[in-house]
């Protein structure tokens, strides 16, 4: 009970918690220009598709890294950006099988992809990785070679970033934090037995997201399954707290994005916009979650407009899918808290 009572005054102060010594405007302002690039060149070259998966693979490799630069070495983040490629290829080639492969599929690669965090030095990475398998899972190839060309695109971005954060380290040495930041990425236990048992319980919720998505027929169900694996947490009040941090911050970010998209569909707006908001995603990362998914929330938005169909409809979509991916999230992991400590009280003293 202590442990449960801890848990929840941590939840509270955690989603209270503004930090404002870590904003960081400069590493925001270089992120947010390593966004841009990509989808400005993809725009003067006519390949616009591909600059946005570009700009996806510098993103996620950023998200591997935590708030505070220097705290994760080059040779991780090289391994990174090849094993999102490698994961958002496998995403793309489930996503072009029927529904009674791809369900089972995505529990058994976002277990897989989330096994690696039983070192604390692949947390990171392999949480991003999950993400990276779930997110072609709602924007299907309309070509076999869209198959091979997608990881090759989310590589290059990743290369780039990479290219950014060995720069920017050795240009701005920094002495790692020990202090907790907001939104860093799950913290999990180091014990085999229970990170499989929390990968297998993430996979199988997120295939039961993506069966949720097919019966409502959602566009972008993609992002049911993205709220489950940030979401879901080895505790109950991690748990809740992610979870309402990041609605909280997903609907006030869609409802910026969804004026922001009706507003306007000019594409050099658009990348302003885009470049405007990454930059304060990342300058904000450590601050406060719910403002970091607010940041976040317009940025997928705009980019999401600059290359596929959809517009002001895609931020309306987005809360819809973060809603019921939370609801997942909270009510399997209000089943296991259940069962444990259920099991704990019936235990004989």
């Amino acid at each position: 009970m202590a442990e449960s009572a801890t848990s929840w005054r941590e939840f509270s102060r955690g989603l209270l918690r503004v930090d404002s010594e870590r904003f960081d405007l400069r590493r925001g302002v270089r992120c947010g220009l390593v966004v841009v690039l990509p989808v400005l060149v993809g725009y003067l070259t006519g390949q616009v598709e591909a600059g946005v998966l570009v700009t996806m693979g510098a993103l996620n490799l950023f998200f591997v890294e935590p708030p505070r630069p220097g705290t994760v070495g080059s040779r991780v983040l090289g391994v990174a950006a090849v094993a999102n490629a490698a994961a958002f290829g496998a995403g793309t080639l489930v996503a072009t099988l029927p529904r009674v492969f791809e369900v089972p599929l995505v529990a058994f690669g976002v277990t897989l992809a989330l096994l690696p965090s039983v070192s604390v030095r692949w947390q990171g990475s392999s949480f991003i990785a999950a993400v990276m398998f779930v997110l072609p899972l709602g924007i299907p190839p309309t070509t076999f070679l869209g198959v091979a060309l997608r990881p090759a695109a989310i590589l290059a971005g990743g290369l780039l970033a990479l290219l950014l954060v060995v720069v920017e380290h050795s240009l701005v040495p920094t002495t790692p934090s020990s202090r907790p930041t907001n939104g860093a990425g799950p913290t999990t236990p180091t014990d085999l037995r229970t990170v499989g048992a929390h990968s297998a319980i993430v996979g199988v919720t997120a295939a039961l997201g993506l069966l949720v998505g097919f019966e409502l027929n959602l566009a972008r169900d993609y992002w049911v399954l993205l709220t489950v694996v940030v979401a879901l947490r080895f505790d109950l009040a991690s748990t809740v707290a992610f979870s309402t941090a990041r609605i909280l911050g997903t609907v006030a970010g869609a409802s910026v994005a969804l004026g922001v998209t009706y507003a306007s569909q000019d594409p050099w707006i658009l990348l302003a916009v885009l470049g405007f908001v990454s930059a304060l995603a990342f300058a904000t990362r450590a601050v406060n979650y719910t403002v970091y998914a607010l940041w976040v929330t317009i940025a997928i938005i705009v980019l999401l407009s600059l290359a596929y169909a959809g517009g002001p409809a895609l931020a309306v979509t987005r809360v819809l899918d973060t809603l019921i991916g939370g609801a997942l999230a909270l009510a399997a992991s209000f089943l296991l808290w259940s069962l444990v400590h259920g099991s704990s009280r019936r235990r004989p003293t």
